[in-house]
């Protein structure tokens, strides 16, 4: 047990610091697209912060274990959306510009339908089904490229500041920046810290599944979706306190895409999914009605203090009954 939780704390700590270093290492790179490349700098944050996600989730297929890989991307999902959008907008409400409504918001909420019924049809997400999910990425990129063109120059100058901040944001829990040296090397010992903390971090849920008997899935669901979306909540949490309150709206939905179709479509691709009656029963339901509930939210321009509550309300009924269910099964 007490090798568990030091592999678990030790790779979270990775993880956080790993994504810190990553992300500051790209704040030049966001500063030298400014106005210019803003669907640049827009996809690039959604990249980055879904990194840990992404290698955790490659490292449980890698290792034969791709059910705790798809509760660690479906939880994750569910835990921006419901925990950290929602403890966020209870914080302070969150504002929301009209063009993240259109442009985000509605793709976001297509995509998870979509992907949805797609996984259900059959219970099972294959290679093809992988392949799809990639090129369904594309009308994202085209859509915020467009949508960046038709953007007057202060509303594109606004972006570009919440680029630049979410990436400083991002893993710094008390706030505290880090000087930036030489970016490569920051880079570098960014992703290494990231690849070492997905492979410790791995290896512990691996391990506290098999110790004690839990569905793989569920370990995913819960601590393995709870450990990667860490840097998520520092950057939003930081851009609440700081006033970027629709940092915390933009961040959490492009993560939310690149995660849902891109991470999802790399481990179908690694290797097809079979899903079981619990996930069609709970997971997926759950994860619709918490993106539908987040989309009804945004259409009102704002995310109020109630709604923050509601959403983490639904969160954690959603993983009440993933615990119960599965447990039961």
């Amino acid at each position: 047990m007490f090798l568990e939780i030091a592999l678990a704390v030790v790779g979270l700590a990775l993880i956080l610091k790993g994504s810190e270093l990553v992300t500051d290492a790209a704040v030049p790179l966001a500063a030298y697209l400014n106005t210019t490349h803003v669907a640049v700098g827009l996809v690039l944050v959604s990249v980055l912060l879904s990194l840990p996600e992404l290698l955790v989730s490659t490292s449980t297929v890698l290792k034969g274990h791709s059910s705790v890989g798809v509760g660690v991307i479906i939880g994750s999902i569910i835990v921006n959306l419901g925990l950290i959008i929602g403890i966020s907008a209870f914080i302070h409400p969150l504002r929301i510009p009209r063009h993240v409504i259109t442009r985000d918001s509605v793709f976001m909420l297509i995509a998870t339908i979509v992907v949805s019924l797609i996984a259900l049809e059959d219970l099972q997400v294959t290679s093809r089904d992988g392949i799809v999910f990639l090129l369904l990425f594309i009308p994202y990129l085209i859509n915020i490229y467009e949508q960046e063109k038709s953007l007057a120059l202060k509303e594109r100058k606004k972006e570009s500041e919440m680029i630049t901040k979410t990436l400083q944001f991002t893993g710094k829990i008390w706030g505290v920046d880090v000087a930036i040296q030489d970016t490569r090397v920051i880079f570098l010992a960014g992703i290494g810290m990231l690849l070492l903390g997905a492979e410790w971090f791995t290896n512990a849920l691996i391990m506290v599944a098999g110790s004690f008997g839990i569905p793989e899935i569920l370990i995913g669901l819960t601590i393995g979706a709870l450990g990667p979306s860490i840097p998520n909540l520092a950057a939003s949490l930081q851009a609440v306190r700081r006033g970027y309150d629709e940092l915390a709206i933009s961040e959490t939905i492009g993560s939310n895409v690149f995660t849902l179709l891109i991470t999802l479509g790399i481990l179908a691709i690694m290797r097809p999914i079979q899903l079981d009656y619990a996930t069609a029963m709970v997971t997926a339901p759950a994860l619709l009605i918490v993106t539908v509930a987040f989309f009804i939210f945004t259409l009102k321009g704002s995310v109020t203090r109630i709604d923050g509550a509601n959403l983490i309300v639904l969160y954690i009924i959603a993983m009440a009954a993933e615990i119960y269910v599965r447990l039961k099964m």
